[in-house]
C-alpha cells in the first residue's frame, strides 16, 4: 500500500493550509474564533513524499548481525549450528551428538568479543538458538519465548533491533531425549527430522531442502550445484568434516581455514591425545570415569552418547523399520537410515580410505578394504567412530 502515502500526504497539506475553524472549537488554548479563513495558504508543497529506500543484500545482513548479536549479549539465548547430523558450536565448529554435552561446552566462551567476532563472520539469513533457558540479562522480568524476548529487550532496555529484516533466529528447545517442535509441538528423536519438518511444514528458512542433509536454499539452483558437489560421487573428501571439494586447492584451504590439520583432541586429564572427539570421549568415559556410560538394557554394550545407545536399541532390539527401499525391500527405523541404504544403489561413495584415498559405497566395505590392503598400518589412523556426515 505504499503508493498511496504521497496522495494521502497531499490531501493531508491541503487540509491543514486551509485553517478552518469552526464556532466552539478552540485553538491551541485560545478562545474560540467565530469566522472561517478559507485563504490559500502559500507555504502548501505540492511535492510528493518520497518512500523509503528498498534495503539491499549488504543492508540487510548488517541489520541481521546486529539484531542477533543484541540478542546474544543481553540475553541466556544460545546460537548453534547443524552441519552433517551433529550439533556444532556456533563459536570453534566443535562437534556434539548430545544436546546437553553442546551447552556445557558453550560455556567456555564468553564476552561479547567472540560474539562479535563470530557474527561477522557469518553469512546465513537466520541464526538457530536453543532458548531451554531463557532469560534476559539485564533484569529479572520472566519472558515466556523469543518473540517476548525481543519486545521486552526493545521496550524496556532500548535495545537496537531493526525489524524491518524479520526476526533472524529460528527458536528450538534442546533436548537429548527428544526435541519437539515449538510450532504445532510434534516430536521427534533427533534434531535433524525436526529441522526439515520446521522449514518444510512452518517456512522456518525455506521449503527448498536437500533430501540428504536437510539443508536450505533459496532456489533450485542453488540446491542442485549443492548436491553436485557435495553429495554426488565427484570431488575431495575432507576427511575431518566430509564436506567435499572440487580441487585439491580449495581442500587445503578449507583444511587450513577450518581444521587445524595439527590438532589433537587432548584428554582434559591426562597426556593422551586423539584423533576423533568421539575417541576422546570414549577414553575419557573408561579411564578417568569422567561421565557414567550408559548402558543398553537389553544386551551388555555401553555408549558415550545416548543417541548412539538410542540408534542400537532401535536397530537391534525394536526392529521398528517402517522405511523400505523400493529397489531391495530392505528395511530402516528412519528415512535418514534409508537415505544411507541408498547410497548402494546409486553407487555414490561417502566413505574414504584415509590411506589410500578410493572411497567406497558403505563403511563396512571400507573397513574390509583397510584390513585387507594397509595391514601395516595402525588401525588407529581409521576414524572409525565417526558417523557417515550425510547420515
Amino acid at each position: 500500500m505504499t503508493y498511496w502515502l504521497p496522495l494521502v500526504e497531499f490531501l493531508r497539506k491541503i487540509l491543514k493550509c486551509k485553517h478552518v475553524l469552526l464556532a466552539g472549537e478552540s485553538r491551541g488554548g485560545q478562545k474560540a474564533v467565530k469566522h472561517v479563513n478559507t485563504e490559500p495558504c502559500n507555504e502548501m508543497d505540492l511535492t510528493p513524499v518520497p518512500t523509503k529506500p528498498a534495503l539491499t543484500a549488504k543492508d540487510k545482513r548488517k541489520i541481521m548481525r546486529n539484531n542477533v548479536l543484541q540478542v546474544l549479549i543481553k540475553s541466556t539465548v544460545m546460537p548453534f549450528r547443524w552441519l552433517k547430523s551433529s550439533y556444532r558450536c556456533f563459536y570453534c565448529y566443535d562437534i556434539f551428538q548430545e544436546s546437553s554435552d553442546l551447552k556445557n561446552h558453550q560455556q567456555v566462551h564468553v564476552g561479547d568479543e567472540i560474539k562479535e567476532q563470530a557474527m561477522n563472520n557469518y553469512w546465513e539469513s537466520v541464526v538457530y538458538v536453543d532458548i531451554s533457558n531463557l532469560a534476559c540479562n539485564l533484569c529479572p522480568e520472566n519472558v515466556t519465548d523469543l518473540y517476548d524476548l525481543i519486545d521486552h529487550l526493545v521496550a524496556k532496555h532500548g535495545v537496537d533491533y531493526n525489524k524491518d529484516v524479520g526476526i533472524c533466529m529460528v527458536a528450538f528447545k534442546l533436548d537429548n531425549f527428544a526435541v519437539n517442535c515449538l510450532a504445532c509441538g510434534a516430536s521427534f528423536y533427533t534434531f535433524g527430522p525436526l529441522l526439515h519438518h520446521t522449514n518444510k511444514d512452518h517456512k522456518g528458512t525455506s521449503a527448498i531442502l536437500c533430501d540428504v542433509c536437510g539443508q536450505h536454499f533459496k532456489d533450485g539452483n542453488l540446491l542442485r550445484l549443492h548436491v553436485k558437489t557435495i553429495h554426488e560421487n565427484t570431488g575431495l573428501l575432507c576427511p575431518e568434516c566430509g564436506e567435499k571439494f572440487e580441487t585439491r586447492s580449495k581442500l587445503k584451504t578449507h583444511q587450513k581455514n577450518q581444521h587445524d590439520l595439527d590438532k589433537k583432541y587432548k584428554c582434559l586429564v591426562c597426556s593422551q591425545t586423539f584423533q576423533s572427539h568421539y575417541k576422546r570421549s570414549r577414553h575419557m568415559a573408561t579411564e578417568h570415569k569422567n561421565r557414567q556410560e550408559i548402558k543398553c538394557l537389553h544386551c551388555p554394550k555401553t555408549f558415550v552418547f545416548r543417541s548412539m545407545m538410542m540408534t542400537h536399541l532401535r536397530d537391534t532390539h525394536l526392529k521398528v523399520r517402517n522405511h523400505i527401499c523400493g529397489v531391495c525391500g530392505w528395511k530402516a527405523f528412519n528415512s535418514n537410515r534409508l537415505k544411507n541404504h541408498m547410497y548402494k544403489h546409486s553407487g555414490e561413495k561417502n566413505f574414504k580410505c584415509e590411506a589410500c584415498d578410493k572411497a567406497f559405497t558403505t563403511k563396512k566395505i571400507m573397513r574390509a578394504h583397510f584390513a585387507r590392503m594397509h595391514k601395516t598400518i595402525q588401525s588407529q589412523m581409521m576414524p572409525y567412530e565417526h558417523q557417515y556426515v550425510g547420515h
